[in-house]
């Protein structure tokens, strides 16, 4: 009796079990998704859900899954990537290709149409006789300027000077010394005469006190250590405030030594150099009774003459006082003539008086 009843026990727990199995689905195999397509997923999800509600129990029958989506592949994003640019550009040649249109019908209206009057002819304002002859008026005329003066390079033996009268017409020509006016330049004596005139003119004044000069205590100040200070002794020391200049400037002379028959070889060539372009010219008839600088101004204006001009004379203290006055031109007494006054000048005219003592100095 009692095998009887294990073996019937045996039985309902096996039959409990195969029920048990019966009701549970059957899965299918899962597959890659990229394999297979979408329908194939779904066929695959329905079937699977008929086996199962054959065998499961009413009621208790599991929902089908939904497919996974697909994602796109990178080809397919970069086609619709230049289709949308490709659109694009589409849009903006229409969008130009507008106006073009526009104006081409514009173009191609017939000839009977009344074209509409411009709005700024409309609103244009008649001109005025005033602004007609302000627009009108000549642009300026541009003075004409003089031709350059050829340079005249002379022969020492043919250099002359151009003698002109009061109103400045030329009268004749004057031949020069060669002595005085045919001597060849030598630069470094020139320029040993110039910086010799220049030196002599200045004062040389300037002046400073040392330490023996200015007025003060000429005790110590403090005792020479034990301070903590640097050490000092008078209060008129270089080094301190009020105190004397060391190697301060004194009063002396700048004058520089040069021989009395090297200074007049330099004038000579200085006055060499003016004759050779032939820019020395001789007034006659210069005698001024009162000092006028208009008539000295109107007589160098119509020699027509390079500026600036020296004017040299001898001891004739109206004509110096008239040309004083003009900015163009300086005068010289004839026994005080430097070398850097006639090489700064362009041209020379000489009195008549101061002409017969330039060429008898010479002789």
């Amino acid at each position: 009796m009692a095998d009887e009843k294990d073996k019937t026990q045996n039985a309902a727990d096996s039959g409990s079990e195969a029920v048990e199995k019966a009701a549970k689905p059957k899965r299918a195999p899962r597959k890659p998704a990229a394999k297979k397509p979408a329908a194939d997923a779904k066929g695959a999800g329905t079937q699977a859900a008929e086996a199962a509600g054959e065998t499961a129990k009413p009621g208790k029958a599991p929902a089908a899954k939904p497919a996974r989506r697909r994602a796109k592949p990178a080809a397919d994003a970069k086609a619709a990537v230049a289709e949308t640019a490709d659109a694009g550009a589409k849009a903006e040649a229409v969008s130009k290709a507008k106006p073009a249109r526009k104006r081409a019908a514009t173009a191609a209206k017939p000839a009977g149409a009344k074209a509409k009057p411009a709005k700024a002819a409309e609103k244009a304002k008649p001109v005025t006789a005033a602004k007609a002859t302000k627009a009108a008026k000549p642009a300026r005329k541009v003075k004409e300027q003089k031709p350059a003066r050829p340079a005249i390079d002379r022969a020492p033996d043919e250099r002359v000077a151009a003698v002109f009268d009061a109103d400045g017409k030329q009268v004749e020509e004057i031949k020069l010394s060669v002595e005085r006016f045919g001597v060849a330049p030598d630069i470094n004596l020139l320029h040993l005469a110039v910086r010799a005139e220049q030196a002599a003119r200045r004062r040389g004044s300037a002046s400073t006190k040392t330490r023996g000069e200015i007025s003060g205590s000429t005790a110590k100040l403090y005792r020479q250590k034990g301070t903590g200070r640097a050490r000092a002794g008078s209060v008129k020391s270089p080094t301190r405030s009020g105190g004397g200049t060391a190697f301060g400037p004194k009063p002396r002379s700048y004058e520089m030594k040069l021989n009395r028959k090297a200074a007049r070889r330099a004038l000579d060539m200085a006055l060499s150099d003016r004759a050779e372009g032939g820019d020395i010219y001789v007034a006659r008839g210069l005698d001024l009774e009162a000092p006028s600088t208009a008539i000295v101004n109107d007589l160098l204006i119509a020699l027509d003459i390079a500026a600036p001009v020296l004017v040299v004379t001898d001891d004739e203290p109206v004509v110096a006082k008239s040309v004083r006055n003009l900015s163009y031109a300086e005068t010289g007494e004839i026994g005080r003539l430097s070398v850097e006054q006639v090489l700064r000048n362009r041209s020379i005219v000489v009195t008549e008086k101061a002409f017969s003592v330039l060429t008898g100095a010479s002789q």
